[in-house]
């Protein structure tokens, strides 16, 4: 019987990669606000969609019906979004996917703060709070800084950084506010400080591969990534730490297989945990880690789902034996809001810069950096250092001029 995929959620070219390099059928079952965003919908066996508040008993009512008609081999979910119905059809069906448990910790990060005080591998400081009155006491109680973030969400959205003069009112709505990405009211944390890297892995049966270590940089009004570097320019003593370190952040998160994306702050007192993600890290990280390192995260993603196995030590193979060199990303972001009346995007430098995107059009609103989406194009570059692809990288997208048309003017600006 040929390889049938129940893809839950959306999954950006991974469904097409199930099927063009795996040869499997895909049916993908997804909020209706998904539909139209996936590639080439009508290559799959069926695309279900399902208004965002559907119960979940109606997602295993589904996904059971379709599978007595058209039996899955297999389940994939390739994104936060969904998740959480993934794990519970994957238990229903008889297919392997992470458990609910596991997702339940990943996506609500207080549960991850719980688990992983409860085990002793993290004892950082957090507490859910409704009101300005529980969020001042717990700083009374911890101290500044903190930083303030939805109890779910992604994408860098209703995160506020607390250094002791801030407005903790707007913070605290900022971060307690529903949206299609943010849920499950506002929780406060310690701010650990020190430089921010991301951690991308791979697991198979239990045993986990530290693939990649990542210096990222984040703006310091909402947090928002910016940019990346990788390999991390990171001491042997410090890279082994952050590997440590995540495993057990894995094993006590009860993940067993399949891509992760870590995001860490290596303090002086070592590395301590931002949060975790049972998926592929963003950012194009898979792409960078490919041009760095020559390990293919997307494509071991995809020969994973459709049952494949002995990839760490296909893994440690291409990490022993490919060339490094180092890759970075660097993002631009709007000082103004208003509507873009032009772009213009100067030729890169060949042989250096891999690609500039621009990823909005005249006629698009745009905001100032306050979350991923409110990014507006991106290079990547490459080089024999990490400070040679950086620069590289920046250089490229600063060269890229956007005219903004405000209420009363037009600014025009370099970024």
């Amino acid at each position: 019987m040929s390889a049938h995929v129940l893809v839950v959620g959306g999954g950006m070219e991974l469904p097409g990669l199930l099927r063009s390099t795996g040869g499997a059928r895909t049916t993908v079952m997804c909020q209706l606000p998904i539909v139209p965003k996936l590639r080439d919908p009508t290559a799959n066996a069926a695309v279900i969609g399902l208004p965002p508040d559907a119960p979940m008993v109606t997602w295993l009512d589904l996904a059971t019906t379709l599978h007595a008609a058209d039996p899955f081999t297999h389940i994939a979910s390739f994104a936060e979004r969904d998740q959480d119905r993934a794990a519970a059809i994957g238990a229903h069906l008889g297919l392997a996917m992470h458990s609910s448990r596991t997702v339940g910790w990943v996506h609500h990060k207080p549960s991850m703060r719980a688990r992983l005080a409860e085990t002793g591998v993290d004892d950082t400081p957090y507490a859910l709070v409704g009101s300005v009155a529980e969020l001042r006491g717990f700083l009374d109680r911890h101290g500044y800084p903190a930083v303030l973030k939805p109890a779910v969400g992604a994408g860098s959205i209703g995160i506020s950084r607390l250094t002791g003069a801030d407005d903790l009112a707007t913070a605290l709505r900022h971060a307690a506010a529903e949206s299609a990405w943010t849920r499950g009211g506002a929780m406060v944390e310690r701010l650990h400080e020190g430089p921010q890297y991301s951690v991308e892995a791979f697991s198979e049966n239990g045993e986990h591969e530290v693939v990649c270590v990542t210096r990222k940089y984040s703006s310091v009004r909402g947090h928002v990534e910016i940019g990346h570097v990788l390999p991390a320019p990171l001491s042997t003593q410090d890279r082994d730490a952050v590997a440590r370190y995540v495993g057990r952040v894995l094993d006590a998160l009860e993940i067993s297989f399949g891509p992760t994306h870590t995001e860490i702050v290596l303090t002086a007192d070592g590395p301590r945990l931002i949060e975790t993600h049972t998926r592929l890290g963003g950012d194009r990280l898979p792409y960078l880690v490919h041009d760095a390192l020559g390990v293919d995260l997307v494509t071991l993603t995809v020969r994973q789902v459709l049952g494949a196995t002995g990839l760490l030590d296909e893994i440690r193979t291409a990490l022993t034996d490919t060339p490094r060199r180092y890759a970075a990303i660097w993002y631009a972001g709007s000082a103004v809001g208003g509507v873009l009346a032009d772009v213009s995007v100067p030729a890169p430098v060949a042989g250096v810069v891999d690609e500039v995107v621009v990823e909005v059009a005249p006629g698009d609103r745009v905001t100032p950096l306050d979350s991923s989406d409110s990014r507006l194009s991106y290079a990547r570059a490459h080089g024999s250092t990490a400070d040679e692809a950086i620069r590289a990288a920046r250089a490229a997208v600063t060269a890229v001029e956007f005219t903004v048309r405000l209420d009363t003017d037009v600014a025009q600006w370099s970024v």
